[in-house]
């Protein structure tokens, strides 16, 4: 076992720590509560450092943890042992209060409650000597665990030590009845997370939003304004101690951090803390996951997850779900990391390749709309600006559309008729957002190559946001990444039928050198004339033909017919007298007959 001493341990004494470390090698009666020697050393430690310092006991009476807190608060940090949902943690919680007052704390009972611990214990420390001890344990009603609890004290060091605390487990156990729910729907409640930011807590909306589509719920928001990260922690170390408290106090089982932690900073925290601790690459890394529904997708989204994953690889217990290599192919000496890093380095490979396949799939049917001279159009634009559901009014396409975060993942290709005998063919692709993974858009190159071969962007804008002129950044960010942000763009202000500051939108149009077109994709509003807008930008590849074409060459005129826009179209004795626009791409066949 790990004799690690967690918490608060700067300026603790090394004989003191050392003491403290000890503790994990006693062995203590399971029908006792904690040994008279255990208690003798964290009171005369706790005594002569005026910190809180906590125990944890197992029911087999090994103690699993050992931490140091300060005057008042000292973080719970072991792992549950519980075998059930609706059963105890299988751990009890002995700790100090260097106050001498022995009496439980707001934060006592709600750890106690959070982490299902069989019994809550506090020693009254003074001068070194543990005066008195209080104990705490839960009190089920109607056969739920609910925040009413069984008090037991003061009592003396010695009452404590002979308390019979097995046969009162088993009785609360026994009065605990799982719901029928539980063993007929498989579902599981939200997990309580806790959000992390060095900017305003206002930036924390999104993040929020973010969290409510992974299935956590949001319950407190943390914001410490900062220059500049901490090299250790991200949040100053004072902060740190103040969300673990909090943590505890909520029963939070995750933390997430509004920017990209690195490895040694995510470890920190995760020992400081006591729970997962994530970042919003992770975040939006999981949502991907749940999104992606082809196999492209799927390929796209456990590759970025995993060149995510290579650097943060620590080698404790970082168990994959295979092994490579096999007889003959793991080195004398490989330890579990290096077997570990060697899978997933191959496994990016095996992806790397597959994604490869699928770009040359897609240059290919690039190339066939080519030969066909039709052009190609993206919508791109921020996650729930409504994409798909301009996709669907303008096609028909009925893709899914749900108001929420990368409701749509995978890309979909629709052919769009314009005004003019025109037709496009519209590609609706992954949304962008703020602080958009690079793993993400190295990894998607495949899908995003169509926007970057795109003849022309459609940006589609939430009109309505506060942060519309957040998000238009925010997307432009991307597609200058992509080298495509001279492309040729119309900018599209979506949802035009909600209440819009109508000042900030007619800035942002002064202030841009788009193509501004208001729309509501969900009434139609506006929708012929981004149709007309979409037919002039992309005429802008055809040439005007007037000639005569004989009748040998009646498949020219079909072609017109179908890729162009014919004016007139006259038959005389010497052959067809034909007006009309031809696509760029087929003028080589209609130049010898152009007058």
């Amino acid at each position: 076992m790990t004799k690690t001493v967690y918490g608060n341990t700067r300026g603790l004494k090394k004989f003191d720590l050392d003491l403290l470390q000890s503790i994990y090698d006693l062995a203590i009666d399971k029908s006792m509560i904690i040994s008279l020697e255990i208690v003798r050393i964290i009171a005369d430690i706790s005594g002569g450092s005026q910190r809180e310092l906590a125990v944890f006991i197992d029911r087999q009476g090994q103690v699993v943890s050992v931490g140091v807190g300060d005057a008042a608060t000292v973080q719970l940090k072991a792992q549950s042992k519980r075998r059930g949902a609706y059963r105890l943690a299988g751990l009890r919680c002995i700790h100090t209060h260097p106050s001498g007052n022995g009496q439980l704390s707001t934060v006592d009972y709600a750890a106690l409650y959070d982490m299902r611990l069989d019994a809550m214990v506090a020693l009254g420390v003074l001068e070194g000597k543990a005066k008195e001890a209080w104990l705490a344990c839960l009190e089920p009603q109607d056969g739920q665990i609910t925040k009413n609890f069984q008090n037991y004290g003061p009592m003396s060091i010695d009452q404590l030590v002979e308390f019979p605390l097995p046969a009162l487990i088993r009785d609360i156990e026994e009065r605990i009845i799982p719901p029928a729910a539980m063993w007929t729907t498989g579902t599981q409640s939200a997990e309580k997370a806790i959000l992390v930011t060095i900017d305003h807590e206002n930036t924390l909306d999104e993040l929020a939003l973010l969290a409510d589509t992974a299935g956590a719920n949001p319950v407190a928001r943390v914001a410490q304004r900062r220059q500049r990260p901490d090299m250790a922690f991200f949040i100053g170390r004072g902060k740190v101690e103040e969300l673990a408290l909090q943590r505890q106090r909520l029963g939070a089982e995750l933390v997430i951090f509004d920017d990209e932690l690195t490895p040694t900073q995510a470890r920190n925290l995760e020992n400081a803390i006591g729970c997962r601790i994530i970042d919003r690459t992770t975040l939006i890394l999981d949502i991907f996951a749940r999104r992606a529904r082809t196999r492209e997708g799927q390929l796209q989204v456990e590759l970025a997850q995993l060149r995510y994953l290579l650097p943060r690889l620590t080698g404790q217990g970082a168990v994959l779900s295979r092994l490579g290599g096999g007889i003959g192919t793991r080195g004398p000496g490989e330890t579990k990391l290096e077997t570990d890093r060697r899978h997933v380095r191959k496994r990016i490979d095996e992806l790397t390749d597959a994604l490869e396949q699928v770009r040359r799939h897609r240059r290919q049917q690039r190339q066939n709309r080519r030969d066909s001279a039709t052009p190609v159009t993206a919508l791109v634009g921020y996650t729930n600006a409504g994409k798909s559901t301009l996709l669907n009014a303008l096609t028909q396409a009925q893709v899914y559309t749900a108001d929420r975060l990368f409701a749509t993942l995978d890309p979909t290709t629709r052919r769009l008729q314009l005004p003019g005998n025109r037709a496009i063919l519209l590609t609706d692709t992954v949304g962008f957002i703020r602080k958009l993974p690079h793993h993400l858009v190295k990894a998607f190159r495949a899908t995003l190559e169509e926007v970057i071969e795109a003849d022309l962007l459609l940006h589609v804008v939430d009109a309505g946001h506060s942060k519309l002129v957040e998000q238009i950044a925010a997307v432009e960010s991307v597609l200058k990444e992509l080298g495509v942000l001279d492309k040729q763009t119309i900018l599209i202000f979506n949802k035009i039928d909600q209440p819009v500051n109508r000042q900030l939108l007619e800035q942002v149009k002064l202030s841009g050198q788009r193509q501004a077109v208001e729309v509501s994709a969900r009434t139609g509003t506006g929708l012929a004339q981004l149709k007309e807008s979409i037919a002039q930008n992309t005429l802008r590849h055809r040439r005007l033909f007037k000639g005569r074409l004989p009748y040998d060459r009646t498949d020219l005129v079909a072609l017109l017919h179908q890729y162009g826009e014919v004016y007139s179209e006259q038959y005389g004795p010497e052959g067809i007298r034909v007006e009309a626009t031809v696509n760029e791409e087929h003028w080589a066949s209609f130049a010898p007959y152009n007058n």
